[in-house]
């Protein structure tokens, strides 16, 4: 993604700027968006860092995405689209970032899948790995996103990020899993928890930003 972009105002729209113009198509599409907007005035506009945001993964050429640009004291918001892998992006100027929020949550699957391997061979009553799983749910649920240890980006999950799952939740999941589980079965989970609260762990902790409505 252009660090730099031409801005015309009075369009509102957009052209990303590289280094160096890679192909002829490039350079046709550079000449024809300032042949269409220099007489408007075209001024620099350079992005905001940390301010992407995307409706699904980065790596996705279909994602939209909005961020933040800026041009001259201004910081405006842009939404960034393509209606064909075939066509290039286009840029626009628009309101502000739909209204978003943090959602703290678990990988569900992942946990019931991990925890249900970890009692192997011994065999794990699937009402309880829901018990277990519906605990972690509870427990996380509830937890204020501020107080997760971020460590790195979630690279399949759009606005998201891992972390541990916190230590002082692990007293607490075990105090529920000692309400349904055996005396061996509790020493499991516990040794369970300890491996699998990192951030690569099955217990990961995954801070989302979910969009309150649609801004397709």
């Amino acid at each position: 993604m252009s660090d730099a972009f031409l801005l015309c105002r009075r369009c509102g729209t957009l052209y990303p700027l590289t280094a160096q113009p890679t192909t002829d198509d490039d350079v046709q599409e550079l000449a024809e968006f300032r042949a269409e907007h220099d007489a408007h005035g075209l001024e620099q506009a350079l992005l905001v860092p940390g301010s992407l945001h995307c409706d699904g993964p980065t790596w996705d050429p279909m994602t939209i995405r909005w961020f933040r640009v800026q041009a001259a004291t201004d910081e405006l918001q842009v939404r960034s689209w393509r209606t064909s892998i075939d066509e290039p992006r286009s840029h626009q100027v628009t309101g502000p970032l739909p209204q978003m929020a943090d959602l703290v949550e678990v990988d569900q699957a992942l946990v019931r899948r991990a925890f249900d391997r970890h009692f192997y061979p011994q065999a794990m009553r699937p009402s309880k790995v829901d018990r277990f799983a519906r605990a972690v749910d509870e427990l996380v649920a509830d937890l204020d996103p501020s107080r997760v240890d971020i460590a790195f980006d979630d690279v399949d999950v759009p606005n998201a990020s891992l972390g541990s799952f916190p230590p002082e939740l692990c007293e607490a999941l075990l105090d529920r899993c000692a309400q349904f589980l055996d005396a061996w079965e509790l020493e499991h989970a516990r040794r369970f928890i300890t491996d699998h609260r990192g951030p690569d762990g099955a217990l990961a902790v995954r801070v989302r930003r979910v969009l309150h409505r649609s801004a397709a």
